[in-house]
């Protein structure tokens, strides 16, 4: 079977050699999902709650462009550079699953450094 590369201009721009996601067999494996801007790839703000709100538009816009929804996620690995926000990330986090009855699995990874100074990413799997 062959890949399905989504894009969307409603989340961050692919920004290197790597698409914003790809379906194979059904499931979709999203590349990582940064707090940037559609269109510009701007970082959307310094302050992490605002980046976990962008990076989670961002999923829910490659999940729309892939006609998938939030209750189709499987697996959300969550990496940012300050585990001590770990309670404000899954505030922000929790938030977009309000009304779905079964939660997808998660990580969250604690790292030093994300690409162009952000503080929090994203990656996802998903199978509608």
């Amino acid at each position: 079977m062959n890949n399905t590369i989504i894009t969307t201009d409603k989340s961050s721009p692919a920004f290197g050699p790597f698409s914003q996601a790809v379906v194979k067999d059904g499931f979709l494996y999203t590349s990582g999902l940064m707090p940037f801007l559609p269109g510009s790839g701007d970082l959307v703000s310094n302050d992490l709650e605002e980046q976990m709100h962008q990076c989670m538009r961002n999923m829910k816009a490659i999940l729309a462009a892939a006609d998938m929804k939030m209750e189709d996620l499987i697996m959300v690995t969550i990496f940012t550079t300050d585990m001590q926000e770990f309670a404000n990330l899954n505030k922000v986090y929790g938030s977009y699953f309000e009304g779905i009855s079964a939660y997808p699995g998660r990580a969250a990874v604690g790292i030093t450094a994300l690409a162009k100074g952000a503080r929090v990413e994203l990656t996802a799997i998903a199978k509608k």
